[in-house]
């Protein structure tokens, strides 16, 4: 009985033993050991809290080590690309890409990496590893990202880094990204949309477009399945920059960022072209339209909405009526010329939703005197139209064409503003050689738009 009972406690030992040998075990995995099921887990956890993804090549240490730092600097999510399983791309609005160059050649981790999911008018930011002596140039990096993501914005210059660089450089370079930059909100009180706001044209403000219950839609959407930037609760809002104290006010711009209609680029695309143009002597306006599943033509309401708002304070905010432009990067072009197409002059919304409840505002005229195509074309996502009449029935404005050779869009640039030339349009055309798409309010452009601008306005 005694030797039974002893092996009895004998076996419940060792169940308890091996019980909490595993259990340390799986407690005890190092933080730095990167695998697929850490990759699915950590992303699962944080998706909700970050809109930064880390993607990096671990294969080069020092790449590794960046990688880890400018995780942590920005709270950004970490991800071993040898160990692509479940990664949600579209969880992301900006992705920091770290890897070793051969030369401007990108390594097939990093190639496959990119082949297998989609940026499309994601921001990518490259950090790369470069061995003393090596010359490489981010124009070309750039380059190569842009044939495997055609759709994604490119952030700036690329941090290189080498065994010499030190975690302040490179805290440095990612706090001057000001990827988590808080943007402005609008009051929600009932007072804060544009038919009801007291202008202030001395201060930034940030203002509803529509009446709550009262904007104009086809789409129902009413639950977010996880696959849309906005909540069905976003209302499109405007936020305006003004002109600075003592400088001259030319006229009033509307400007709308890209996003490929999934999300809205408004750092690169918006605040940083507005803040150029207000200091110029633009009255600037960044308008944060709505995006998918609301369509390009609801999208599009949205912006004759801002500028029928300008037009009615063009009084106060010291500009003439009639000089007011639109502009739009990518997607955002795109619903410019959808707008001027569709639904500029006194075309209401009603068109669209017989149940909108036109106002006062509504009886003020949506035209625009000037039209920005930044790297985009009139016509429909990833589709410049090459249809004349329709160009021609549209009773376009003077269009200002922008574009770079290394954009995977160059040939449709140049057919849309060919077409548009043929139906009459006053186009003018900057070229930049060795721009791929997305430089944003960088590559040089802005003084060459301005001096157009003005002369626009000044014979208006």
């Amino acid at each position: 009985m005694k030797r039974t009972l002893a092996l009895l406690l004998a076996v419940l030992l060792c169940l308890c033993l091996a019980a909490c040998q595993s259990e340390g075990s799986e407690n005890s995995a190092p933080a730095t050991d990167v695998g697929v099921s850490e990759n699915t887990e950590s992303l699962d956890s944080r998706q909700e809290d970050s809109n930064i993804l880390v993607a990096y090549d671990p294969a080069q240490e020092t790449v590794a080590q960046a990688a880890e730092i400018l995780a942590d600097t920005l709270s950004g999510d970490l991800w071993d690309v040898q160990n692509d399983t479940g990664l949600q791309a579209d969880a992301y609005e900006n992705v920091l890409l770290g890897f070793a160059a051969d030369g401007d050649t990108l390594p097939q981790t990093i190639e496959g990496f990119l082949e297998r999911h989609d940026f499309g008018a994601r921001t990518i930011y490259p950090f790369v590893f470069s061995g003393e002596g090596d010359a490489l140039s981010s124009a070309n990096l750039y380059d190569a990202i842009s044939q495997l993501q055609p759709g994604a914005l490119l952030g700036g210059d690329v941090l290189l880094v080498s065994s010499n660089t030190t975690e302040e450089e490179i805290c440095a370079w990612a706090e001057g990204l000001e990827l988590n930059r808080e943007e402005a909100a609008p009051e929600t009180s009932s007072a804060n949309t544009v038919a009801t706001a007291a202008v202030t044209p001395q201060t930034q403000q940030v203002i509803y477009l529509w009446e709550e219950g009262n904007a104009p839609a086809q789409t129902e959407y009413t639950e977010n399945n996880g696959g849309y930037s906005d909540d069905p609760d976003f209302r499109p809002y405007l936020t305006s920059y003004p002109v600075p104290e003592g400088t001259e006010i030319k006229g009033a711009v509307l400007i709308c960022p890209g996003g490929a209609f999934q999300f809205r680029s408004d750092q690169p695309e918006g605040v940083d072209v507005a803040e150029a143009l207000s200091a110029l002597g633009y009255q600037s306006f960044v308008v944060d339209y709505r995006l998918r599943p609301y369509t390009q033509q609801e999208g599009a309401l949205d912006l004759a909405r801002a500028v029928r708002f300008v037009r009615a304070h063009a009084q106060e905010y010291g500009i003439q009526e009639q000089d007011i432009a639109v502009m739009g990067f990518s997607a955002g072009g795109i619903l410019s010329g959808e707008m001027l197409l569709n639904f500029d002059g006194n075309v209401l919304p009603t068109t669209l939703d017989p149940d909108y409840q036109p106002d006062s505002l509504d009886e003020v005229s949506a035209g625009a005197a000037a039209c920005g195509m930044i790297y985009s074309f009139y016509g429909r996502l990833s589709f410049g139209t090459t249809d004349v009449e329709l160009l021609r029935s549209g009773d376009l404005p003077p269009t200002f064409y922008c574009y770079g050779t290394r954009d995977p869009f160059y040939d449709q640039f140049l057919a849309n503003a060919d077409v548009a030339e043929e139906a009459g349009v006053s186009v003018e055309r900057l070229q930049l050689d060795g721009m791929p798409h997305g430089f944003g309010a960088s590559g040089g452009w802005i003084p060459a738009y301005d001096q157009w601008l003005s002369e626009i306005f000044a014979n208006n």
